[in-house]
Protein backbone atom coordinates (compact mmCIF):
# COMPACT_ATOMS: atom_id res chain seq x y z
CA UNK A 1 0.00 0.00 0.00
CA UNK A 2 2.75 2.42 1.01
CA UNK A 3 4.78 1.42 -2.05
CA UNK A 4 1.88 2.26 -4.39
CA UNK A 5 1.34 5.58 -2.62
CA UNK A 6 5.05 6.43 -2.95
CA UNK A 7 5.03 5.65 -6.69
CA UNK A 8 1.94 7.78 -7.22
CA UNK A 9 3.56 10.59 -5.26
CA UNK A 10 6.67 10.47 -7.41
CA UNK A 11 4.57 10.42 -10.58
CA UNK A 12 2.50 13.37 -9.37
CA UNK A 13 5.61 15.39 -8.48
CA UNK A 14 7.20 14.62 -11.84
CA UNK A 15 4.03 15.58 -13.69
CA UNK A 16 3.66 18.96 -12.00
CA UNK A 17 7.36 19.81 -12.33
CA UNK A 18 7.37 19.11 -16.07
CA UNK A 19 8.51 22.21 -17.94
CA UNK A 20 5.87 23.65 -20.28
CA UNK A 21 6.42 26.32 -22.92
CA UNK A 22 4.12 28.52 -25.00
CA UNK A 23 4.99 29.68 -28.53
CA UNK A 24 2.86 31.77 -30.87
CA UNK A 25 3.45 30.13 -34.24
CA UNK A 26 4.43 26.69 -35.59
CA UNK A 27 7.79 28.02 -36.85
CA UNK A 28 8.76 28.80 -33.24
CA UNK A 29 7.65 25.31 -32.24
CA UNK A 30 10.02 23.97 -34.92
CA UNK A 31 13.12 25.71 -33.55
CA UNK A 32 12.31 24.84 -29.96
CA UNK A 33 11.50 21.22 -30.75
CA UNK A 34 14.80 20.76 -32.60
CA UNK A 35 16.70 21.48 -29.39
CA UNK A 36 14.48 20.03 -26.66
CA UNK A 37 13.04 16.98 -28.42
CA UNK A 38 10.41 15.46 -26.14
CA UNK A 39 11.87 16.82 -22.90
CA UNK A 40 9.31 19.62 -22.49
CA UNK A 41 5.67 20.23 -23.35
CA UNK A 42 5.15 22.92 -26.05
CA UNK A 43 1.83 24.68 -26.69
CA UNK A 44 1.32 26.58 -29.96
CA UNK A 45 -1.18 29.45 -29.74
CA UNK A 46 -2.19 29.54 -33.42
CA UNK A 47 -1.50 27.55 -36.57
CA UNK A 48 -1.26 30.60 -38.83
CA UNK A 49 -1.02 34.37 -38.61
CA UNK A 50 -4.42 34.95 -40.24
CA UNK A 51 -6.24 33.28 -37.33
CA UNK A 52 -4.16 34.93 -34.62
CA UNK A 53 -6.54 36.13 -31.90
CA UNK A 54 -6.72 35.78 -28.16
CA UNK A 55 -9.60 36.24 -25.75
CA UNK A 56 -9.23 36.50 -21.96
CA UNK A 57 -9.92 32.78 -21.51
CA UNK A 58 -7.10 31.75 -23.85
CA UNK A 59 -4.73 34.27 -22.31
CA UNK A 60 -5.24 32.64 -18.92
CA UNK A 61 -4.77 29.15 -20.34
CA UNK A 62 -1.47 29.94 -22.07
CA UNK A 63 -0.26 31.91 -19.03
CA UNK A 64 -0.22 28.66 -17.04
CA UNK A 65 2.91 27.52 -18.88
CA UNK A 66 6.36 28.31 -17.48
CA UNK A 67 7.88 30.15 -20.43
CA UNK A 68 6.92 32.03 -23.57
CA UNK A 69 9.49 31.57 -26.37
CA UNK A 70 8.98 34.02 -29.23
CA UNK A 71 10.58 35.99 -32.09
CA UNK A 72 9.63 39.36 -30.61
CA UNK A 73 7.24 40.08 -33.49
CA UNK A 74 5.03 43.14 -33.13
CA UNK A 75 2.00 41.15 -31.99
CA UNK A 76 4.17 39.12 -29.62
CA UNK A 77 5.41 42.18 -27.71
CA UNK A 78 1.83 42.91 -26.64
CA UNK A 79 1.08 39.25 -26.06
CA UNK A 80 4.13 38.85 -23.83
CA UNK A 81 2.85 41.65 -21.58
CA UNK A 82 -0.62 40.08 -21.37
CA UNK A 83 0.75 36.63 -20.54
CA UNK A 84 2.95 38.03 -17.77
CA UNK A 85 -0.01 39.88 -16.24
CA UNK A 86 -2.06 36.70 -16.10
CA UNK A 87 0.55 34.30 -14.76
CA UNK A 88 4.13 33.65 -13.75
CA UNK A 89 5.23 33.04 -17.32
CA UNK A 90 8.69 34.27 -18.37
CA UNK A 91 9.18 35.64 -21.90
CA UNK A 92 12.29 34.59 -23.88
CA UNK A 93 13.18 36.35 -27.14
CA UNK A 94 14.78 33.78 -29.46
CA UNK A 95 16.32 36.39 -31.78
CA UNK A 96 17.83 38.51 -28.99
CA UNK A 97 21.33 39.77 -29.78
CA UNK A 98 21.26 38.68 -33.42
CA UNK A 99 22.15 41.15 -36.23
CA UNK A 100 19.06 42.55 -37.91
CA UNK A 101 18.22 44.54 -41.03
CA UNK A 102 16.47 47.86 -40.60
CA UNK A 103 13.05 48.62 -42.06
CA UNK A 104 12.09 51.97 -43.59
CA UNK A 105 10.53 53.02 -40.27
CA UNK A 106 13.81 52.41 -38.44
CA UNK A 107 12.62 49.27 -36.64
CA UNK A 108 14.37 45.91 -36.94
CA UNK A 109 13.19 43.39 -39.49
CA UNK A 110 12.37 40.33 -37.33
CA UNK A 111 12.19 37.65 -40.05
CA UNK A 112 15.67 36.33 -39.34
CA UNK A 113 14.72 32.66 -39.55
CA UNK A 114 14.54 32.81 -43.38
CA UNK A 115 18.37 32.95 -43.35
CA UNK A 116 19.87 29.51 -42.56
CA UNK A 117 23.08 31.09 -41.24
CA UNK A 118 21.33 33.48 -38.85
CA UNK A 119 19.05 30.60 -37.87
CA UNK A 120 22.13 29.14 -36.17
CA UNK A 121 21.88 32.08 -33.76
CA UNK A 122 18.27 31.23 -33.00
CA UNK A 123 19.28 27.65 -32.27
CA UNK A 124 22.06 28.88 -29.97
CA UNK A 125 19.68 31.16 -28.06
CA UNK A 126 17.25 28.30 -27.53
CA UNK A 127 20.04 25.97 -26.42
CA UNK A 128 21.57 28.46 -23.96
CA UNK A 129 18.20 29.24 -22.40
CA UNK A 130 17.14 25.61 -22.15
CA UNK A 131 20.29 24.46 -20.34
CA UNK A 132 19.63 27.23 -17.82
CA UNK A 133 16.02 26.10 -17.41
CA UNK A 134 16.79 22.35 -17.23
CA UNK A 135 20.53 21.91 -16.48
CA UNK A 136 20.07 18.16 -15.97
CA UNK A 137 19.22 17.76 -19.67
CA UNK A 138 22.29 19.58 -21.01
CA UNK A 139 23.80 16.53 -22.74
CA UNK A 140 20.55 15.84 -24.58
CA UNK A 141 20.12 19.47 -25.60
CA UNK A 142 23.76 19.77 -26.67
CA UNK A 143 23.50 16.68 -28.88
CA UNK A 144 20.31 17.99 -30.52
CA UNK A 145 21.85 21.46 -30.93
CA UNK A 146 24.95 20.17 -32.71
CA UNK A 147 22.90 17.97 -35.01
CA UNK A 148 20.62 20.89 -35.85
CA UNK A 149 23.59 23.11 -36.74
CA UNK A 150 24.75 20.48 -39.21
CA UNK A 151 21.27 20.40 -40.74
CA UNK A 152 21.19 24.20 -41.07
CA UNK A 153 24.60 24.25 -42.75
CA UNK A 154 23.57 21.53 -45.17
CA UNK A 155 20.42 23.43 -46.16
CA UNK A 156 22.39 26.65 -46.66
CA UNK A 157 25.06 25.03 -48.84
CA UNK A 158 22.51 23.16 -50.97
CA UNK A 159 20.32 26.22 -51.60
CA UNK A 160 23.38 28.38 -52.35
CA UNK A 161 24.69 25.85 -54.85
CA UNK A 162 21.38 25.65 -56.68
CA UNK A 163 20.86 29.41 -56.79
CA UNK A 164 24.42 29.98 -58.01
CA UNK A 165 23.76 27.57 -60.88
CA UNK A 166 20.40 29.12 -61.79
CA UNK A 167 19.61 32.08 -64.08
CA UNK A 168 17.84 33.91 -61.25
CA UNK A 169 18.53 37.64 -60.99
CA UNK A 170 15.86 38.70 -58.53
CA UNK A 171 12.17 38.83 -57.70
CA UNK A 172 9.35 41.21 -56.74
CA UNK A 173 7.90 41.29 -53.23
CA UNK A 174 5.19 43.35 -51.52
CA UNK A 175 6.73 43.05 -48.03
CA UNK A 176 10.02 42.63 -46.15
CA UNK A 177 9.60 39.01 -45.11
CA UNK A 178 12.16 37.62 -47.57
CA UNK A 179 14.84 40.30 -47.10
CA UNK A 180 17.14 38.01 -45.11
CA UNK A 181 16.72 35.15 -47.58
CA UNK A 182 17.53 37.45 -50.51
CA UNK A 183 20.54 39.00 -48.81
CA UNK A 184 22.04 35.68 -47.71
CA UNK A 185 21.83 34.19 -51.20
CA UNK A 186 22.69 37.44 -53.00
CA UNK A 187 19.40 37.74 -54.83
CA UNK A 188 18.04 41.13 -55.82
CA UNK A 189 14.69 41.81 -54.18
CA UNK A 190 12.52 44.56 -55.63
CA UNK A 191 9.89 45.84 -53.21
CA UNK A 192 6.69 47.04 -54.80
CA UNK A 193 3.60 48.64 -53.36
CA UNK A 194 0.71 46.18 -53.45
CA UNK A 195 -1.71 48.11 -55.64
CA UNK A 196 -3.28 47.88 -59.07
CA UNK A 197 -1.16 49.83 -61.56
CA UNK A 198 -2.32 52.43 -64.01
CA UNK A 199 -1.35 52.18 -67.69
CA UNK A 200 1.85 54.19 -67.32
CA UNK A 201 2.96 52.27 -64.22
CA UNK A 202 2.27 48.97 -65.98
CA UNK A 203 4.44 50.04 -68.93
CA UNK A 204 7.25 50.98 -66.56
CA UNK A 205 6.96 47.64 -64.78
CA UNK A 206 7.12 45.75 -68.07
CA UNK A 207 10.19 47.72 -69.19
CA UNK A 208 11.92 47.19 -65.84
CA UNK A 209 11.13 43.46 -65.85
CA UNK A 210 12.62 43.04 -69.33
CA UNK A 211 15.73 45.06 -68.47
CA UNK A 212 16.47 43.21 -65.21
CA UNK A 213 14.91 39.89 -66.30
CA UNK A 214 12.61 39.71 -63.27
CA UNK A 215 9.87 37.13 -63.71
CA UNK A 216 8.83 36.10 -60.20
CA UNK A 217 6.40 37.65 -57.74
CA UNK A 218 6.57 36.18 -54.22
CA UNK A 219 3.58 36.42 -51.90
CA UNK A 220 2.53 34.87 -48.56
CA UNK A 221 0.27 31.85 -48.81
CA UNK A 222 -3.45 32.64 -48.48
CA UNK A 223 -2.88 36.36 -49.05
CA UNK A 224 -4.98 38.46 -51.44
CA UNK A 225 -3.34 37.60 -54.76
CA UNK A 226 -5.21 39.92 -57.16
CA UNK A 227 -2.36 42.42 -57.45
CA UNK A 228 0.27 39.65 -57.74
CA UNK A 229 -1.58 38.02 -60.61
CA UNK A 230 -2.02 41.40 -62.27
CA UNK A 231 1.77 41.80 -62.10
CA UNK A 232 2.13 38.26 -63.47
CA UNK A 233 0.02 39.21 -66.48
CA UNK A 234 1.99 42.38 -67.16
CA UNK A 235 5.41 40.73 -67.15
CA UNK A 236 4.37 37.24 -68.31
CA UNK A 237 5.74 36.02 -65.00
CA UNK A 238 5.17 33.53 -62.21
CA UNK A 239 3.58 33.87 -58.77
CA UNK A 240 5.33 31.92 -55.99
CA UNK A 241 3.65 31.42 -52.60
CA UNK A 242 5.38 30.74 -49.29
CA UNK A 243 4.51 30.41 -45.59
CA UNK A 244 7.14 31.78 -43.21
CA UNK A 245 5.12 30.74 -40.13
CA UNK A 246 4.92 27.07 -41.09
CA UNK A 247 6.39 24.42 -38.79
CA UNK A 248 8.03 22.93 -41.87
CA UNK A 249 10.91 25.41 -42.10
CA UNK A 250 13.01 23.39 -44.52
CA UNK A 251 10.06 22.55 -46.76
CA UNK A 252 9.16 26.24 -46.97
CA UNK A 253 12.69 27.28 -47.98
CA UNK A 254 12.78 24.66 -50.71
CA UNK A 255 9.31 25.68 -51.81
CA UNK A 256 10.66 29.20 -52.36
CA UNK A 257 13.77 27.82 -54.07
CA UNK A 258 11.84 25.62 -56.50
CA UNK A 259 9.57 28.53 -57.32
CA UNK A 260 12.33 30.97 -58.23
CA UNK A 261 15.23 28.90 -59.58
CA UNK A 262 13.43 28.18 -62.82
CA UNK A 263 10.71 29.76 -64.91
Amino acid sequence: MYKIFFILLLFSTSLFSFTSVTVTYPIEYFFLKKIVGSEIYITTITENKETFALDSKNIKKFSNNNYYFNFNLQEEEKLSTLLKKNGLIKSINMIKGLPTLKLANGKSNPYIWLDPILARGIAKNVYINMIKIIPSKQKIFEKNYKEFLKELDKVYLDIKKRIDKSDLYGFFSFNNQLDYFAKRFRINIYHKEEKILNIQQAKELIAFSKKEYIKHILIPENSDSKVAYAFKGYIDGKVVEYDIYSQYWKVNLYRILRGIENF
